[in-house]
């Protein structure tokens, strides 16, 4: 063996590169990742899509609606359904009889057409710069029913 290469001051030479390198890299890397976070919440509010269905929904917030749509089981949280090129997610009102989110997940399977009747409520999202930084995860501005009745609407015949 390389008496050079095992010799004490070696291996701390070899050792300060090594995190130098790592020093940098960490530096580098981690604005990256923090501005593709800042990206992706950022997308909902600039998507078009997303506007155009804010801009229908925000005059019926508080108010009890009917929708017809697709239901979607995939997203991160629980019980979504798509209508109007966007959607909302689904939550049981505290005063239905209906089963809990999870329930409501396990009962309905995904892609299937369901009709919804509830009052649509508002999250605004966080308040404040897109620019800060925040040790806790806030969910983005989002729409949501208080689902009073959730029923499958049957598939329609040719």
């Amino acid at each position: 063996m390389n008496q050079f290469c095992s010799s004490p001051k070696f291996v701390a030479r070899a050792s300060a590169a090594v995190r130098k390198t790592c020093s940098t890299i960490n530096r580098t890397i981690a604005p990256l990742v923090l501005s593709a976070c800042a990206v992706a919440a950022a997308a909902q509010s600039d998507s078009p899509a997303f506007a155009k269905f804010k801009s229908e929904m925000m005059p019926k917030v508080g108010e009890k609606i009917t929708v017809v749509g697709t239901w979607n089981d995939e997203m991160k949280q629980c019980c979504w359904l798509e209508f109007n090129n966007w959607g909302a997610y689904i939550y049981t009102a505290k005063a239905s009889s209906h089963p809990k989110e999870d329930d409501m997940s396990a009962h309905f399977r995904n892609g299937q057409k369901l009709k919804v009747t509830g009052t649509l409520r508002y999250f605004p999202g966080r308040a404040g710069s897109r620019k800060q930084v925040r040790a806790v995860q806030i969910p983005p501005e989002h729409f949501f029913i208080e689902a009073a009745e959730v029923e499958m609407v049957p598939p329609t015949q040719n």
